[in-house]
């Protein structure tokens, strides 16, 4: 299948009627874009959009959507399910990995559940020796346990994991799967490791993990736990510009997704949380700043100046 590149006039169409969004809101969307957002690629043959045919998500039809996620009454909380386990040294932190989801997803509260281990019934196939865990039955899982949390506050749940997941047979392997009409989702941070297509699992566990591959891997655990709650919101693979919701086969796919939205998607996501775009790009970069990402700290603080 081939992909072609939206044009201006299919960029403008898909982010729809700006007039009544608020001032900054208005900047962030409209106001040097060029200089911010990089149209995508054309795909290699082994990329997403070379083996999908997204045919892209625009603001009207995001408003069409039903299943998506928008905080209502005390429904407002995030819950964050780990599973299996993450007692090794190169294990996703997930303390500072979620202080990203609470500030992307501003006004819903996130909380991080006791980790839990893998039930008799998460069914399983060996791959190269390890276990690969099917990503249905975590959903089920969090479907059926959700009496076990506040089902006053919960607004939606998504499991975490170490271990390697796919979706279905003829499938090798997903980073990560949602289930909007539950509003449940399941991402697994296995190889997200800069090590995993290189070392087998021992190996792995007995290398110390460097300051750089430290920095690509928490990156990369921040990128797909957004892009995977992003869809749990409504938002469906990006393909106006380079975006945190485009969609990913590899490596170098993933570390092309940025840690922003583009004009389209953050006006979908703004329409359900009605967030200060400006506070959240200030806290955002704050926080980037903090844990060693650099361009992405730098990027936000070059956006704020553009929307002042």
């Amino acid at each position: 299948m081939s992909f072609t590149a939206s044009s201006n006039e299919q960029m403008a169409d898909a982010l729809g009627d700006i007039s009544q969004l608020p001032k900054t809101m208005k900047m962030a969307v409209s106001k040097e874009i060029e200089e911010s957002f990089q149209p995508v690629p054309r795909p290699n043959g082994g990329d997403w959009l070379a083996q999908h045919n997204e045919r892209g998500q625009t603001m009207e039809s995001f408003q069409k959507t039903s299943s998506k996620a928008i905080p209502h009454g005390t429904h407002k909380t995030i819950y964050i399910q780990p599973i299996g386990s993450f007692n090794h040294p190169r294990a996703a932190p997930l303390d500072m990995i979620i202080k990203f989801v609470r500030i992307f997803f501003s006004g819903c509260e996130v909380e991080l559940l006791p980790t839990v281990d893998f039930t008799k019934d998460m069914r399983k196939r060996d791959l190269g020796g390890q276990p690969q865990y099917l990503t249905g039955d975590f959903h089920n899982y969090l479907v059926q346990t959700r009496s076990q949390r506040d089902p006053r506050r919960e607004l939606l749940c998504v499991a975490v994991t170490m271990a390697d997941i796919y979706p279905g047979e003829g499938w090798n392997f997903v980073y990560g799967q949602a289930r909007p009409n539950d509003g449940v989702g399941v991402y697994s941070f296995a190889r997200l490791d800069p090590l995993f297509y290189r070392a087998n699992f021992e190996e792995i566990l007995r290398t110390p993990l460097t300051e750089a591959h430290r920095i690509i891997m928490f990156r990369r655990c921040v990128k797909v736990l957004l892009h995977e709650i992003g869809h749990l919101f409504g938002l469906k693979h990006c393909i106006y510009y380079v975006c945190l919701m485009n969609g990913a086969n590899n490596e170098k796919e993933m570390d092309r997704q940025p840690l922003y939205l583009c004009p389209v998607c953050l006006c979908k996501l703004h329409s359900s949380l009605q967030f200060d775009v400006q506070h959240l790009y200030e806290t955002f970069a704050d926080q980037c700043n903090k844990y060693g990402l650099e361009p992405e700290c730098s990027w936000y603080q070059k956006r704020l100046e553009y929307i002042h």
